[in-house]
């Protein structure tokens, strides 16, 4: 829902209450979809707007690190300024920011989602041609902008259905639509209904609904009913509730992530195996030729006398049958007595063969018999560490699979830097050893602090090919300094190097390596603004 008008409209008389009279400091971006801007204040305060056209958002961070290089600056006319106001578009997603010397614009339009400046001149953050930038400034310019939450008037809308009025409001979404519908009763009027719905957005706490079941996460407000199946976690902010959404919803792309490996798997294992039960069977239900093939050998060797080098078969009495005869053939390129050695061997073979096939037929159905129940397991509410645990059963990660535990990264302290690079921290001697020894890849990166004692922290490198930035050790060496004795000092060195050079002698501490090489990093102890720590 955070994409809809009217949580935008909720939004905006929340962020009046937190930014007016504040000073804008900085202006940046470091990603080609987010835009930062730090206020002044006596807490630390950041706004991130996200022009993702999937993904479009504006949300309120109490740290930020801006990194040193790779940054850019925007909107050089609005630092310095204060912001006036907050305000939405009565009829459309664009909140504009008031300053004392320009107004900023965040517009959501799919593919043209972008932030603008109007101050000296109209600026935007993302490319737009000339000729877009001056439709955009006429159209912004011409609407009516509002700081307080915009409920219709009853009048205009007495007497319709929610279809006819949203082709009228063409801002109310989907979602509100659907409300009113699970809403309303036979005799239940279609505007009063979205009035209470409106009035629910407004006045209502914000929540984070989640179904851990089928993966699905949304934010909205209390008492609303198309999400009564879910469960709720309610909040006194809405920022609260969307930082806490978004670190929730990363989590459960992780999951559903890991669940698609687990269908995919287990729908190939299954396939494989189901074929292999097939051509197993058939040879179990033939049965063993051992006593056939003996007999012929024993046949053979009764009658040797009467075998002769060149012959393709041979007709002899069966002994074991009275009055009945065999054609037996034989290999012509063969000696008679290699013949019937050749005939003990496919006795031999066929009895190891039989023996071999039935055994490997009652494995392959259990293991069938195994992969359909976790088949069967998958389709229930599971845990993060449950799937993790699947994952480790069923062998799937192989570039895990040489840690015993296939997931074991759930037994640390994990924080995501800048959405994307994974850094895991020790909790106490032993958990540093399992981190170290049994987690930590060879082209990863390990760090802690010198000369004190502090967790093992990694830097997990899922592709080595790829040039981690220099901010992203810095911000690492951070994390590791703040993990340990030497956390309230000013400045900490802390050493990194590739976990190939870190080894643990024979003998050591719980807890301690060798460094075989290293480099040396100087950082303020503190966890990153861009840091989001994840939690089960």
């Amino acid at each position: 829902m955070y994409k809809s008008y009217y949580y935008l409209n909720r939004l905006i008389v929340e962020l009046n209450n937190i930014l007016v009279g504040k000073k804008i400091l900085n202006i940046f971006s470091q990603d080609k979809d987010r835009l930062i801007i730090e206020i002044d204040g006596k807490d630390e305060l950041f706004i991130e707007m996200s022009v993702n056209h999937s993904d479009p958002y504006i949300n309120i961070r109490e740290r930020f690190s801006r990194a040193k290089k790779n940054t850019i600056g925007f909107f050089q006319d609005l630092i310095n300024t204060t912001i006036k106001n907050v305000l939405i578009a009565s009829d459309d997603r664009i909140i504009k920011f008031e300053t004392d010397s320009g107004d900023l614009f965040f517009a959501i339009r799919g593919k043209f989602t972008n932030v603008f400046s109007n101050s000296v001149e109209f600026l935007s953050f993302k490319n737009e041609n000339n000729e877009n930038l001056i439709d955009f400034k006429n159209e912004f310019l011409s609407k009516y902008f509002h700081n307080r939450f915009d409920i219709p008037d009853s009048d205009s809308l007495a007497g319709k259905s929610i279809e006819e009025i949203r082709k009228t409001y063409r801002f109310i979404g989907r979602e509100i639509e659907n409300e009113v519908n699970a809403r309303k009763s036979d005799n239940d009027n279609d505007s009063e209904v979205l009035l209470n719905v409106l009035q629910d957005i407004f006045a209502e706490d914000p929540v984070v609904y989640s179904n851990e079941r089928i993966g699905e996460i949304h934010i909205a407000f209390n008492s609303l009913r198309i999400f009564s199946e879910y469960k709720k976690e309610q909040f006194d902010s809405l920022i609260k509730a969307f930082n806490y959404f978004l670190i929730k919803r990363y989590q459960f792309e992780e999951k559903n992530s890991k669940l698609k490996k687990i269908v995919s798997h287990l729908e190939k294992e299954l396939k494989k195996n189901a074929s292999r039960l097939n051509n197993l069977l058939t040879v179990v239900q033939n049965g063993s030729h051992e006593q056939e093939y003996n007999k012929i050998a024993n046949l053979l060797l009764i009658n040797l006398n009467k075998l002769h080098p060149g012959q393709s078969e041979i007709e002899i009495e069966d002994i074991y049958n009275q009055d009945e005869k065999l054609l037996i053939k034989i290999d012509p390129k063969l000696s008679p007595k290699k013949n019937i050695d050749k005939y003990f061997e496919k006795s031999r073979d066929s009895k190891i063969n039989f023996e071999k096939s039935n055994k490997l037929y009652l494995n392959t159905q259990k293991e069938f018999e195994k992969l359909k129940r976790y088949q069967d397991l998958i389709t229930k509410d599971l845990t993060i560490m449950e799937i993790n645990k699947i994952m480790q059963d069923l062998k799937i990660n192989t570039e895990e699979k040489s840690n015993s535990l296939v997931d074991i990264g759930i037994k640390f302290k994990h924080y995501v830097i800048e959405k994307k690079y994974h850094v895991y921290v020790g909790k106490d001697s032993q958990n540093n050893d399992l981190l170290t020894t049994r987690f930590a890849r060879q082209n990863d990166f390990w760090f802690h602090a010198r000369s004190v004692s502090g967790s093992h922290v990694v830097l997990r490198v899922d592709n080595s090919k790829e040039a981690i930035p220099k901010n992203i050790f810095k911000k690492t060496a951070s994390l590791a300094a703040y993990h340990s004795k030497a956390k309230s000092a000013g400045i900490v060195p802390v050493s990194y190097t590739l976990k190939k050079y870190v080894i643990k002698r024979k003998g050591m501490p719980v807890g301690q390596v060798s460094l075989l090489k290293e480099d040396v990093l100087l950082v303020k102890p503190e966890i990153p603004g861009d840091a989001d720590y994840l939690t089960e």
